[in-house]
């Protein structure tokens, strides 16, 4: 920890961070330099985050196994919905990972990653969500042409019945694996009625009926996602012991079960203050899993999470130009060059928090200031939480840029990425940034700044 920042609290900044002349950086990165030679609003992706963040999941998991002498391996996947860019998933993957599908058109996804040589034949890929026509058809043709290790999470009768019928009908399909999602309905703890997956009676009853008899489908996963997240609450391993003992008692009527799928939920540094301990948290889950399964007598399964913000989330930052400062009655405002509701989704839908930070004039004094976005919305503003009011920027008329941290996950896809934006706001440039063979940081395009042209050509406007 070398500096000091005061945004809403006084924070220690990571060693990523560095503050040279009253600027900030960001690994060696001069963020005022980079924001006027792209301008702004501006995305950037620093894609060597991503191999990481993974890296050091995958210790955290290895070290936990070790310490406790747990018997189950564990696997990484990355859910491809997080971000879908291109640069991203080549990105990951290069780190001997899995992938985790959700949709029809992630199916093209693969095969292009296949055609290019990023996906082999040993990459696994899970396959999650509501299964459409097009998306089981999707699903079965990259089992039978065997690029890949292809395996769907059954999440409902009907699905499991549609596979079972191209097993009879197809010569070239003789087997499959597969895993069941679990309804986490049945317990009286969950907050409300889940839609996903199917009930532990359920899944017994369709093991019985279906599968067991069957000697051309193997269940070897058990999947479920608990939409909190893992973290230190009461509720969430509450969830997962419940999961746990089910998970034991289905293994002992089906011994070809073998691995557990806890989903995602890992945390990201939605502050720098952030003090939960990751490895702490890996080795908690792991001794659970290990004491129940001791408890049950049934050995300890296998381990997949499919993590998604926490793979790419810090990966990427979006900066802004202060366009006007207003004062209030209540507030004063500092008005950006973009928009939350367009940029920045997850602020004003679900409340999200990110690490923003001013980027130049450091030497100021600060002032507490709400942002204001450019649309005519009253909930285009930030930050927009109870407990959380404002943000402080340097008190100057001077020149500013700020930069919201750690925003690489959902928020192209939810905004519409290319599309049509609340008030017409255009998307921002996004840039990405590499290190070469030599180490040194390669600057990419990716997308200019929509144009006006570009958005009246989707409204109809302009052939």
């Amino acid at each position: 920890m070398k500096e000091q920042l005061l945004i809403h609290e006084v924070i220690d900044l990571p060693d990523e961070f560095d503050i040279k002349d009253f600027k900030l950086f960001y690994r060696d990165i001069d963020l005022l330099r980079l924001s006027k030679d792209y301008g702004t609003p501006l995305r950037f992706t620093f894609l060597p985050t991503i191999e990481e963040k993974i890296n050091e999941m995958k210790l955290y998991f290895k070290e936990a196994i070790q310490k406790t002498n747990y018997q189950g391996s564990y696997m990484y996947y990355y859910c491809t919905k997080s971000s879908h860019f291109r640069h991203i998933l080549q990105k990951a993957i290069q780190s001997n990972i899995g992938v985790e599908i959700s949709s029809a058109y992630d199916i093209d996804l693969i095969k292009s990653l296949i055609e290019d040589g990023n996906i082999k034949k040993s990459t696994k890929i899970i396959c999650n969500g509501y299964k459409t026509s097009d998306y089981q058809a999707g699903i079965l043709s990259l089992i039978q042409q065997d690029h890949c290790s292809v395996m769907p999470i059954i999440d409902s009768k009907s699905e499991l019945l549609h596979y079972l019928e191209n097993l009879s009908n197809t010569t070239n399909l003789t087997n499959l694996t597969i895993g069941i999602r679990i309804n986490l309905s049945f317990l009286q703890t969950y907050p409300h009625e889940s839609r996903f997956g199917l009930s532990p009676d359920n899944i017994m009853s369709h093991y019985h009926d279906y599968i067991k008899a069957n000697g051309q489908v193997s269940v070897t996963t058990l999947h479920f996602f608990n939409e909190k997240g893992l973290n230190t609450g009461n509720e969430y391993w509450n969830v997962l012991e419940e999961v746990i003992r089910f998970y034991c008692r289905f293994k002992r009527i089906n011994p070809q079960l073998t691995t557990l799928d806890i989903g995602g939920g890992m945390p990201f540094r939605s502050s720098l203050n952030d003090t939960i301990d990751l490895s702490l948290l890996v080795r908690q889950l792991i001794s659970t899993i290990q004491n129940i399964c001791l408890e049950e007598g049934v050995q300890e399964p296998d381990i997949i999470t499919e993590f998604g913000k926490y793979t790419v989330a810090e990966a990427t930052a979006t900066i802004f130009k202060i366009n006007e400062k207003k004062q209030g009655d209540r507030v004063d405002w500092a008005i950006i060059d973009g928009s939350f509701i367009t940029h920045l989704p997850d602020t004003w839908a679900i409340h999200q928090e990110y690490p923003v930070f001013p980027i130049n004039n450091l030497k100021q004094n600060y002032k507490p200031y709400v942002l204001g976005g450019l649309t005519c919305d009253s909930a285009d503003y930030y930050p927009n939480t109870i407990d959380r009011g404002y943000v402080m920027l340097p008190d100057t008329d001077n020149e500013q840029y700020i930069t919201f941290l750690h925003t690489g996950a959902y928020q192209e896809a939810l905004s519409g990425f290319g599309g049509i934006n609340h008030c017409l706001i255009p998307s921002p440039k996004h840039i990405i940034i590499d290190r070469d063979d030599h180490e040194d940081l390669q600057y990419t395009v990716f997308s200019e700044k929509q144009t006006s042209h570009h958005l009246l050509k989707i409204l109809g406007y302009q052939k």
